[in-house]
């Protein structure tokens, strides 16, 4: 039967629990009793037997979640919340100065819905109305939550055609949003949360960074040394490179974490007050860099349809880390999760890999990959 020991929980698999009702029936009736699969008896025993084991099943799950380590979905928010730590949620993407061109008077409601090539839908946030040269300008907002990208110099269509209205021009790259926080990287978060209340340490300090709202990704480097190291962090001195969040919550967690009369080096330097005393602190953000895919792929069944889109938007959820370098044939497993083709060849940049500077972090966008069908 179910026990409960100190390393947790052992559960009886179907056959046990069902030989072990089966002992008891025959107890119950006499030897003689038939317990055959197709006898009413029988029946009832493997009726009970599944019941009983369904009902272990559910316990061992419910002691499963209750490990942060194992949980997942709610049950991971709920372990992640004594920790005073929120899963993350989903963000809109934006397009500013979106111009719309027409017949002058024509009013654009809002809500109205505009498709791009992507088929990803923008709606409209206020009624347009064009002027007298026969445009308007507009800020439109992604109809779903998530991140999204689009160029500018990009024509959107009307869903419903609106009279008077002759072309909708992007004039600014699409302000991505963001996706619901993974079961994967809250549980990550959570793990380096555990370094939060330490001082004076990297770790610590980069734990409290990614705690910070909007905050996607850092890296502290550290010289304790008496010479400028390899990176250019100065002599007993941190550098903290971070992506995303407001400058005030970076510098004020920077401020708390670190110890006195450590340096901080950074192209970005932010004053703010702190313990009764005016501070600068100075970090760095991100630079983001667009890496360049070129794979030439070949079909495995005659001329079976491959979906290129589905490639490129496969590399383009590739995530890299600040400072991490892009190696052509690490991203083949991401092509691999589409069917129907075998790799040629594959390059970032042309040719196999893609150093990224230490203050730097690699991304991926659609329009960036090209696909070769030989």
């Amino acid at each position: 039967m179910l026990q409960i020991t100190d390393t947790g929980i052992v559960v009886e698999q179907l056959s046990v629990i069902h030989q072990r009702l089966e002992a008891g029936f025959r107890r119950i009736y006499g030897e003689d009793i038939n317990l055959d699969a197709d006898s009413p008896d029988g029946q009832i025993v493997g009726l009970f037997s599944q019941e009983l084991a369904n009902i272990n099943q559910v316990i061992a799950v419910i002691v499963q979640m209750l490990d942060p380590y194992n949980a997942t979905g709610a049950w991971l928010e709920q372990r992640a919340m004594y920790a005073g730590l929120v899963r993350r949620g989903a963000k809109f993407s934006y397009l500013d100065e979106v111009i719309i061109t027409g017949n002058a008077g024509v009013t654009v409601p809002a809500g109205t819905v505009l498709t791009d090539d992507n088929r990803v839908k923008w709606v409209t946030l206020i009624d347009a109305t064009l002027n007298n040269n026969g445009s308007a300008q507009v800020k439109l907002r992604s109809q779903e939550l998530g991140s999204f990208t689009l160029q500018p110099n990009k024509e959107l269509k009307m869903e419903t055609v609106i009279v008077g209205v002759e072309k909708v021009i992007t004039t600014k790259e699409a302000k991505a949003g963001s996706e619901e926080e993974t079961d994967g990287n809250f549980l990550l978060r959570f793990m380096r949360s555990h370094s939060i209340n330490n001082h004076d340490d990297r770790q610590g300090i980069e734990a409290a960074l990614l705690d910070l709202p909007d905050v996607k990704q850092a890296r502290v480097y550290e010289n304790d040394t008496n010479q400028t190291d390899i990176r250019g962090v100065p002599p007993h001195s941190m550098n903290a490179v971070v992506m995303g969040g407001r400058n005030e919550d970076i510098a004020l967690a920077i401020l708390k974490k670190k110890a006195g009369g450590c340096g901080l080096m950074g192209a970005i330097s932010y004053w703010c007050e702190y313990s009764g005393a005016e501070r600068t602190v100075k970090f760095d953000r991100a630079e983001m860099v667009d890496i360049r895919v070129k794979i030439i792929i070949d079909r495995i069944n005659g001329f079976q349809d491959i979906d290129t889109d589905g490639i490129k938007s496969s590399l383009a959820a590739t995530e890299f880390a600040i400072g991490e370098s892009v190696y052509a044939m690490r991203l083949t497993c991401r092509v691999n999760t589409i069917s129907g083709f075998y790799i040629k060849s594959i390059t970032v940049n042309g040719v196999d890999s893609a150093p990224i500077g230490v203050r730097q972090c690699a991304q991926i966008k659609p329009e960036s990959v090209e696909v070769l069908i030989e």
